[in-house]
């Protein structure tokens, strides 16, 4: 036959597209499940890494809880030592309380008994400082003490103690503003300038009266040179020997140091009659027309004026005081 048919296509060939395809679709398949197996343990690694540390945080977060209890315990055993202590404390300001108020009661009973002793002491402090220290500034503290003390008394019946206060307060303000001081020290440079002072001159013999004078030409006429009477009515001053002079000087630098010590003292008396004696020496033995003389003269006069150098008697608000607190039967 002259017409043959083709030879059919082989089924080898055929075929191995087909097998090439289901190979790859195989592959594909593989990396898919190798990618989905992938991504499942690299989640469940994920999910295995935040048990493990949650379990870890949930470990520290139960070791800072066991450190937070611990610590809670020791706050409230610290607490309850704190509670305790502060309940001793309220106790012992119970008892303190307790104490002060009897304490306040018991003054309260004798405040005025003791306001009037107080006052008394400083009366008896300020009387015994002046007279004893001559420290007229602590006096006058005193006295103002004690009156703040009647003050506080608020006491009608001591009024009269008051205004006694009052006016011896006066009196040693007026005794301490006095330069006694500086009169003393006057006094002792004048004791040392004694030996300057120049001494009176001796006073020349009174001429004799006519009748006198007969009576001696008679007395002459009759004894000649064996006796001479002379009379006159005023004592010639005769001259004094060194020896003399020096025992002046120092007689009247003694008697002007003794009154200067004795201003400082207070001692009015023992002043008193040393000043007069240095002035009666002055007077008597010295130059008194010399200005030197003249003006110790002066000073011994402004001296002896002094009226306060007495001291300032205190003894006036004391026995004030006494006589009141004992006719109110103040214990």
């Amino acid at each position: 036959m002259a017409n043959t048919l083709p030879p059919a296509p082989s089924t080898k060939k055929s075929r191995r597209p087909a097998a090439e395809e289901g190979s790859g679709r195989r592959g594909r398949v593989t990396a898919g499940l190798s990618l989905i197996l992938a991504l499942i343990a690299l989640t469940l690694s994920g999910y295995v890494g935040y048990l493990v540390n949650s379990k870890r945080g949930l470990s520290d977060a139960k070791g800072r809880l066991v450190n937070v209890e611990k610590e809670t315990a020791q706050l409230q055993e610290f607490s309850a030592r704190i509670t305790r202590d502060l309940g001793s404390l309220r106790e012992s300001q119970k008892t303190l309380d307790e104490s002060l108020q009897a304490l306040h009661n018991e003054v309260g009973k004798d405040r005025r008994a003791w306001l009037v002793a107080e006052t008394e002491n400083l009366l008896v402090i300020a009387q015994h400082r002046l007279r004893y220290a001559r420290d007229a500034r602590l006096a006058i503290e005193a006295l103002r003490a004690a009156d703040q003390q009647l003050a506080l008394l608020g006491d009608p019946a001591f009024q009269p103690v008051r205004r006694q206060i009052e006016t011896e307060l006066g009196a040693l303000t007026a005794y301490e503003q006095l330069d006694l001081t500086g009169l003393a020290r006057r006094l002792g440079q004048l004791a040392a300038t004694v030996t300057t002072l120049p001494l009176a001159p001796p006073k020349p013999a009174a001429e004799p009266s006519p009748a006198e004078e007969g009576i001696l030409r008679e007395i002459w006429r009759d004894l000649r040179d064996l006796v001479r009477v002379r009379s006159t009515t005023d004592i010639r001053r005769p001259l004094l020997l060194p020896e003399h002079k020096y025992y002046l000087h120092e007689n009247l630098r003694l008697a002007l140091q003794s009154a200067g010590f004795a201003m400082l003292h207070g001692d009015s008396t023992t002043f008193g009659l040393n000043a007069r004696i240095a002035r009666q020496w002055i007077q008597d033995q010295y130059d008194t027309r010399h200005p030197a003389v003249q003006a110790a003269v002066s000073e011994l006069d402004a001296a002896l004026r002094v009226q306060a150098l007495t001291l300032p008697d205190l003894a006036g608000s004391l026995n004030l005081l006494r006589e009141i607190r004992s006719r109110h039967g103040v214990p």
